[in-house]
């Protein structure tokens, strides 16, 4: 008989004052996410990245047969970890504990476990956008991602919100809603959300948050957050080129007031990170008023 479980029960439980949100697997396999690091801690936590694609963005597929295969939905690569959990008379031919690279809209065979007799089997897995890259600075020329002329509310290691890997080396932006949210650099829209209304102070709204995220040539990947509804004008998949028209910034999900929220991250091999960039040579900092694009298309 064989016996096979995929633990991937998500727990969210997130209070008003909470800065980062934990992920953990637990002593019985299951994925948790709480913003109380002390619950998180025995398991060995890892801070996430609140901007990331829905979890079934990636799904496995597991056949009478022993075969395991993974699927890729997003327009662009992830890269997929899993952990064994539990392995009972199980042999698995590969070494399933190193990162798993899929393609963009791609299936691929993972392994064929085989069962010595009654065989249990329990893991669970988690993945990040992006392949792995040691890009520690974007050297690149960025151009401002907007139209206008406005002030830098909050820089790199902002004290309020920017204290994350995922975000630590962004910028937020202070702006009207509406405003043109520009590309940066040429790319492909990797991902995005674009269907959520309203914002509160509230950290359980950081998952209300639009954005859009491009992937470019070099690996790195840009975010724009907290975007107006309904008003992307792109979709996932789609080619940009610097200065095209994204969406219009807004004020959605975990915001205190409107504000484009700007960073260039890269995959570390196991979660999004961020990474020092300039724009045309001006290293963002607080108080500091930016010229963005004066032509979009």
């Amino acid at each position: 008989m064989r016996y096979f479980v995929v633990s991937l029960l998500l727990m969210m439980a997130v209070s008003a004052g909470a800065a980062s949100v934990y992920k953990y697997v637990d002593e019985n396999g299951v994925v948790s996410y709480t913003d109380q690091y002390t619950r998180a801690k025995p398991f060995n936590p890892v801070e996430l990245e609140i901007w990331e694609p829905d979890q079934d963005a990636v799904t496995l597929r597991y056949t009478k047969m022993g075969n395991l295969y993974l699927y890729n939905s997003l327009y662009g690569p992830v890269t997929v970890t899993l952990k064994m959990n539990r392995q009972e008379n199980v042999i698995a031919h590969k070494d399933l504990s190193k990162p798993i690279i899929i393609a963009p809209r791609t299936e691929i065979f993972v392994d064929q476990v085989n069962y010595l007799g009654q065989g249990k089997l329990e893991f669970s897995y988690h993945f990040s956008v992006g392949t792995p890259s040691n890009i520690q600075e974007d050297h690149s020329t960025l151009r401002p991602p907007f139209a206008g002329s406005f002030l830098i509310s909050q820089a790199f290691n902002g004290g309020y919100s920017h204290n994350l890997p995922g975000n630590r080396y962004a910028m937020d932006i202070a702006m009207p809603v509406g405003t043109p949210v520009l590309a940066a650099k040429g790319g492909t829209v990797l991902d995005m959300r674009d269907s959520h209304d309203g914002h509160s102070t509230n950290p359980q709204d950081r998952a209300k948050t639009n954005y859009v995220r491009l992937l470019h040539a070099d690996g790195t990947m840009t975010l724009y957050a907290h975007l107006k509804a309904h008003s992307g004008t792109v979709r996932p998949g789609q080619p940009v080129k610097a200065g095209q028209l994204l969406a219009l910034s807004g004020n959605t999900g975990y915001s205190t007031g409107p504000h484009l929220h700007f960073s260039v991250q890269r995959n570390d091999g196991a979660r999004l990170v961020s990474i020092p960039f300039n724009l045309q040579g001006i290293i963002p900092k607080k108080g500091v008023r930016l010229a963005g694009q004066s032509v979009f298309r």
